[in-house]
């Protein structure tokens, strides 16, 4: 495959089709998607033609991409009038492949929504709460559907911050995204938008008006083992004592050998919050690990009084987690699918990891266009509820079409 790809999906320029989705027949006619890779040390051999004008670009790349100062600028100097959103990542999700040292460019003209793209630095507040609910007051309005949420993927508390966009919101507004990933080195990730990215930032992206189809899906695919524990102290998203005794020190027997690999080797043995404290089992995934405090830092809350249990990784079900998310959408036709999935996920699933994306582009099939990364966290909301919730190790879904 060249270094360069250039995709323009030929389907997604049909005037008009016709499918049955949400039990009525409609008329479809699709917005607009292209597609480019950059590949990090090489650039792209042609830019896109100018003659496509998106209203909405997404940059999904590595870290050391991201952080080269002139790969915004050359999004820029394609699309001068869109919004274009930046986010790092552990893996970049491209049509069918997955992707390292890349950046996969994705520009969408929606005709019949209106869109409103703000950021915020999470220093700016007093916690994730407040940061999220700061989100939502800006973009609470007449007609708002969805809300795309990207998020630096360490020094936000992906939990409050989710808590804080659903604190005030409406319960039809669909709220999905992720937050960002640095390759597994859990060390600084990069979010932007209209601009190079940075550390602490925050994007969301209001999608407003009723031409707009967005659905969802989300699941994981991991095997619980060992005995249930009750989480008997922690605060907030750090971990101190399951069972009464020291987090850390049961993680490490559990780990074995892999315990010197730590925080890294985490991502083989999540901790699953199971159902007593949400709707249904939440996974979380070690952030960091502090020796001397003996405590486990995750990307989400750990409740006191949780039953929890820990989890290890089946290839199989991992792949088969990728597609039954991909059902649960119960999209038939999307424009554009937009996958999230964890950075934990492509460390078990290694070489067999573009089969978890196959498996999703398999079920939407070619008229479709692909993209995504691999995260910190994954936000979607549980199957059965409109609320969002972070997830760990899960592969979420978010499909998008508009109608006439």
């Amino acid at each position: 495959m060249p270094w360069f790809i250039w995709n323009v999906l030929p389907t997604l320029y049909l005037e008009s089709f016709y499918h049955l989705s949400y039990h009525t027949l409609i008329s479809h006619v699709p917005m607009k998607v292209q597609q480019s890779l950059w590949r990090e040390g090489k650039g792209w051999a042609d830019a896109p033609p100018t003659s496509f004008q998106p209203n909405l670009v997404f940059a999904f790349g590595a870290i050391d991409a991201l952080a080269n100062d002139s790969v915004y600028m050359e999004i820029r100097k394609v699309y001068p009038h869109a919004d274009v959103v930046l986010t790092s990542t552990a893996g970049e999700i491209h049509g069918d492949e997955v992707n390292d040292h890349t950046v996969s460019v994705t520009a969408c003209r929606f005709d019949r929504t209106t869109i409103k793209v703000v950021e915020g630095n999470v220093a700016d507040w007093a916690n994730s709460f407040e940061c999220g609910r700061s989100i939502t007051q800006r973009l609470k309005g007449s007609g708002l559907t969805h809300i795309l949420v990207f998020s630096d993927g360490i020094s936000v508390n992906g939990d409050d911050l989710v808590r804080g966009i659903n604190d005030d919101l409406s319960d039809d507004v669909i709220v999905t995204g992720g937050l960002a990933a640095d390759a597994g080195r859990f060390t600084k990730t990069l979010v932007g938008a209209n601009a190079e990215p940075q550390s602490n930032r925050i994007v969301a992206i209001g999608f407003y008006g009723d031409k707009l189809r967005i659905t969802h899906g989300s699941h994981g695919g991991w095997d619980l083992f060992g005995p249930v524990r009750t989480v008997t102290k922690a605060v907030d998203n750090v971990l101190y004592e399951l069972d009464g005794e020291n987090a850390l020190e049961i993680y490490k027997r559990y780990l074995g050998p892999r315990a010197s690999e730590l925080p890294g080797s985490a991502l083989l043995f999540p901790l699953c919050i199971l159902g007593n404290y949400s709707e249904s089992q939440l996974v979380r995934t070690i952030l960091s690990v502090d020796d001397a405090a003996g405590t486990l830092r995750f990307a989400g809350n750990t409740p006191v009084g949780a039953q929890v249990q820990f989890m290890m990784a089946n290839f199989d079900r991992l792949v088969d987690g990728a597609a039954k998310a991909a059902e649960q959408s119960n999209d038939l036709s999307p424009e554009l699918v937009i996958m999230v999935s964890c950075v934990g996920r492509k460390s078990v699933l290694d070489q067999r990891i573009e089969e978890e994306v196959e498996s999703v582009c398999q079920y939407f099939g070619n008229n479709a266009a692909y993209t995504g990364f691999y995260s910190n966290g994954e936000i979607s909301p549980q199957l059965g509820s409109t609320k969002c919730s972070l997830h760990n190790q899960t592969m979420t879904i978010t499909t998008y079409h508009e109608i006439e």
